[in-house]
């Protein structure tokens, strides 16, 4: 069953005039900060920001929000079998911060940033993480192989999550948030193949999927993993798994949305190798948080201001560009968050969020304040 996205036909007011004033600014020095923010505006918290034990984080994360004028906040709700909230059907993935204290971290995260200092009510996207851990040591037939045969300790193979435990186990557990909680979306992160799809479980499916009779070979006849098939093959299971967890949860009126990576050289192309073709993904989900990260990208990689205009073209508001403040030094610059946000607004992004707070001090949060606040 196809999901039907929420953006269409409902497009509101604001959002419209977004597009409008987006599509008049664009490159044009005339227009004033207030005219090119983003209509969404959206700050991540990571597992570590929302399991914070300091009393003070959550009201101090509050007045920061309110000072840049957040539309929205991005929570992690953790990992299968490593929640931030009690979990009845599946007591032992409880994080230890939750087995310590029994608290309901999402929960108090929630209840602190929902409503800004106005009143008025934020979005609230709710993250999970699809990485495995306990999982894997606890059953490590559900763990992805690369080409050697080694088992990874994070991902899940394509089989699992498309046919087997692991996608069960993210469908129930993205109903259990989703009732819980009753959020504006639920995102999903970490989600993509690549170097560990290759086990006898994903050969079976590569077959059954493509007709193949073999991985594709390269003139040694070792696999050919840059070989299209593989990357279609890779796309089509992601969008099965993405398609059958949004059954799982539309009975709740939850949106769903993904973080992907960013295309490798041109603007105009997804990532398919990853398993993460743009396009395909759209038919089953709302929205696609499309990772920029500037501290970790190679020379090659469009700059944002390009990447934004493609995006934009390509889905309008169903593109969001998801600006990291990692780097390979530990985190990017104050200066360099302001240029991205710059170049975001001059390409027209109508949703940008920043991830993640634990690496924004007050410089950053005053960086983000001159961009985003009216």
């Amino acid at each position: 069953m196809k999901r039907r996205p929420a953006f269409v036909g409902t497009l509101t007011t604001a959002v419209l005039a977004s597009v409008l004033l987006a599509a008049a600014c664009a490159g044009l020095s005339s227009c004033s900060a207030e005219q090119r923010r983003p209509a969404d505006r959206m700050v991540n918290l990571g597992f570590e920001d929302v399991v914070n034990s300091d009393p003070s984080y959550l009201p101090g994360l509050a007045e920061r929000l309110n000072s840049v004028e957040a539309t929205a906040v991005s929570i992690s709700v953790g990992r299968t079998d490593w929640t931030a909230f009690p979990w009845p059907d599946q007591p032992q993935a409880a994080s230890s911060e939750v087995s310590r204290t029994g608290r309901d971290f999402v929960r108090e995260s929630i209840s602190a940033l929902k409503v800004d200092e106005n009143g008025k009510e934020r979005d609230v996207v709710l993250t999970i993480d699809v990485l495995l851990d306990r999982a894997l040591q606890d059953d490590p037939s559900l763990a992805g192989r690369n080409t050697a045969g080694e088992a990874s300790e994070s991902f899940a193979s394509v089989s699992s999550l498309r046919h087997g435990k692991a996608g069960i186990r993210l469908a129930a557990f993205a109903v259990a948030v989703a009732k819980k909680y009753r959020p504006t979306a639920i995102n999903f992160t970490e989600l993509m193949f690549d170097d560990f799809s290759f086990g006898s479980d994903d050969f079976e499916d590569f077959k059954a999927t493509t007709g193949a009779g073999d991985w594709p070979r390269k003139d040694d006849q070792s696999i050919d993993e840059s070989d299209a098939r593989i990357s279609t093959w890779r796309s089509e299971a992601m969008a099965d798994i993405v398609r059958k967890v949004g059954s799982a949860v539309e009975r709740y009126g939850v949106k769903l949305e993904m973080d992907v990576r960013s295309p490798r050289a041109s603007a105009s192309a997804d990532r398919a190798d990853s398993g993460q073709d743009y396009d395909l993904l759209l038919k089953q989900l709302d929205r696609l948080h499309v990772w920029q990260y500037v501290g970790l990208n190679d020379e090659s990689s469009p700059q944002t201001e390009e990447l934004v205009e493609a995006l934009e073209r390509r889905a309008g508001p169903r593109m969001s560009v998801s600006l990291g403040l990692w780097s390979d030094g530990g985190r990017i610059s104050p200066e360099q968050l302001g240029s991205a946000l710059q170049e975001a607004a001059l390409g027209g992004a109508q949703s940008v969020s920043v991830t993640p707070a634990s690496l924004m001090d007050g410089r950053y949060w005053e960086v983000l304040r001159r961009a985003w606040a009216g």
